[in-house]
């Protein structure tokens, strides 16, 4: 089975999420991706599903001018708050992965972490073609996906692809997926993949499997 569906919440979930990471610093994941990156002068990156900003000093820390948007207006609150108590210089808007509102060609880094296995099966295509046609040619994208063995997906009950809810981020949507399917679905949106990684971690709860496909736009 190359990918499955699952579903469980509503948009509420998310305002609780958002509440409850309003003071959390960069995950883990976050950190050790951006940890070996270092921006030129006036390089941009784009933080999509930027939540409550979290990942915004690490970005700022590496030399990027940062962009972040989210559709839950909970966390860019949060965001805000964080950049004016930390000192944090970036650009928040509301707005939705699918339809990215920026030129192309603009950005020189996007980072998609714990967001895109959210969005329906539609919204994620569209959302990949959004994030090449932003990309500078030359650029580059960080995205994160799950395993179809992860863990997670134990938490929800599993759907068909025609019951995902658009817009996703109404309801708690999570999709699980091979690394076949993965690849397949990035070369058919465009995207030349640099670097497809497997990171495994053990927790109480069992192993969590994160993709990290790094893309290219030629």
């Amino acid at each position: 089975m190359p990918i499955v569906w699952t579903m469980d919440g509503d948009e509420n979930s998310w305002a609780e999420w958002s509440n409850a990471m309003a003071q959390s610093g960069a995950s883990t994941l976050a950190q050790e991706l951006l940890a070996d990156i270092h921006a030129g002068q006036k390089k941009a990156a784009l933080d999509i599903g930027c939540g409550t900003g979290r990942a915004f000093l690490p970005l700022q820390q590496a030399g990027f001018e940062v962009i972040g948007f989210d559709p839950v207006m909970t966390g860019l609150r949060a965001s805000q708050k964080r950049c004016e108590k930390d000192h944090l210089s970036a650009s928040i808007m509301c707005a939705s992965a699918s339809r990215i509102p920026l030129q192309s060609s603009s950005i020189d880094l996007v980072l998609a972490i714990g967001i895109l296995f959210h969005l329906s099966p539609h919204e994620l295509d569209l959302t990949l073609q959004s994030i090449r046609r932003v990309m500078k040619p030359g650029g580059e994208a960080i995205l994160h996906f799950l395993d179809l063995q992860d863990w997670r997906r134990s938490l929800a009950n599993a759907i068909q692809p025609e019951q995902v809810l658009v817009p996703s981020y109404k309801a708690v949507v999570t999709s699980f997926c091979s690394e076949d399917i993965l690849r397949d679905r990035l070369v058919s949106n465009r995207l030349k993949i640099k670097s497809l990684k497997l990171k495994t971690k053990e927790t109480e709860r069992g192993t969590q499997d994160d993709w990290i496909a790094c893309c290219v736009r030629e």
